[in-house]
């Protein structure tokens, strides 16, 4: 499974980043059901996710979450009883269910789904135990263990010009040309000397620390920990440099660049969201409201045989002074149809 986050600014959609271990699978999942009752035309309808989720682990499984992911237990824990709801595997009293990671014990044979990210590996007492039977093929990890699937770093990677050629041959020209669309230009603060004659790219500076000196206007840039970090998921490790005083956002590059060896960060061009206006229910005024805010779009994909199987969408609207559409408190959370 992998889930794009996508931005609607003016012009069309931007992918803000890429998750391989999402949350939001079981409240996609409810809302669906949820709204698919008075809906029919829901993204994956009533039950799509559990289905791409079934798929996941077909025959049963662990759900194996750690104290880092504690906030998604109790979704994970309905799609679980969802699911053994309606098993047909009779031979198991609960072929899928919710564990934690601090203490699992891996059982040949039996597939496991992960909810933890690798930077969390450190946190995790007796992983090693699980990760030993994953590598021995005596039970099956998704997603699986590689590093490279959880950093923002590739976004920077795809816009290196030294791997144009590479990324237009294994794209294809179709899909490259789209996927410049629809990324994000982004840089990797990278310490390493330039030569003298030479430029980091759009942004004509010669040393990141000429960056430190941009004006506000010029400082639409989002800094980014581009992952295997406990700052790296949500809004934790992101900062916008047009709303940092001039001196934070100097210490910021600088920390990005003393950190590169262990924790990279990405600069990475701000798309503000297009304004939309959408009904929420205040259930302090018993009322139907409007508010106006940006939308973030998250489509849940499954890898289901040959094929990627869209299966939900879930739509978050931030009230529209916030720029940042991750990690909000307050937001409208719904299903999406296509019109």
């Amino acid at each position: 499974m992998i889930r794009p986050d996508l931005i609607l600014t003016d012009n069309g959609y931007i992918i803000a980043e890429i998750d391989s271990v999402p949350g939001g699978i079981g409240l996609t999942g409810w809302l669906n059901q949820t709204y698919s009752k008075f809906d029919s035309e829901i993204i994956g309808g009533a039950n799509g996710m559990l289905e791409g989720f079934r798929t996941v682990l077909p025959n049963g499984g662990d759900i194996v979450l750690s104290r880092e992911s504690a906030t998604y237990r109790p979704e994970m824990e309905w799609v679980a009883a969802r699911l053994n709801q309606t098993s047909n595997l009779k031979h198991q009293t609960s072929p899928w269910r919710v564990v934690p990671a601090e203490n699992y014990e891996p059982q040949d044979g039996r597939g496991v789904y992960r909810f933890f990210e690798l930077f969390d590996l450190p946190n995790i007492p007796g992983i090693e135990k699980t990760l030993r039977a994953n590598a021995e093929g005596r039970i099956s990890i998704t997603p699986p263990i590689k590093p490279y699937i959880e950093e923002k770093m590739s976004f920077a990677l795809f816009w290196l010009q030294p791997l144009g050629e590479f990324w237009r041959r294994e794209l294809g020209e179709k899909y490259f040309i789209k996927l410049q669309e629809v990324i994000p230009y982004s840089w990797l603060l990278d310490p390493t000397p330039l030569p003298q004659h030479a430029v980091i790219p759009r942004l004509e500076i010669h040393d990141w620390r000429e960056a430190a000196k941009f004006s506000q206007k010029d400082r639409d840039l989002l800094l980014k920990v581009s992952g295997f970090s406990p700052l790296g998921w949500g809004s934790r490790g992101i900062a916008l440099g047009s709303d940092l005083p001039h001196a934070e956002w100097e210490k910021r590059i600088e920390h990005a660049l003393a950190t590169f060896e262990s924790s990279p960060t990405i600069l990475q061009r701000f798309h503000k969201g297009h304004l939309f206006e959408h009904r929420y229910w205040d259930p302090e005024s018993g009322e139907l409201k409007r508010m106006k805010g940006r939308v973030r779009l998250c489509p849940y994909y499954f890898v289901e045989g040959d094929r990627m199987k869209l299966r939900g969408t879930l739509a978050t609207i931030a009230p529209a002074d916030k720029k940042f559409l991750h990690g909000m408190t307050e937001a409208i959370l719904v299903p999406s149809k296509i019109q």
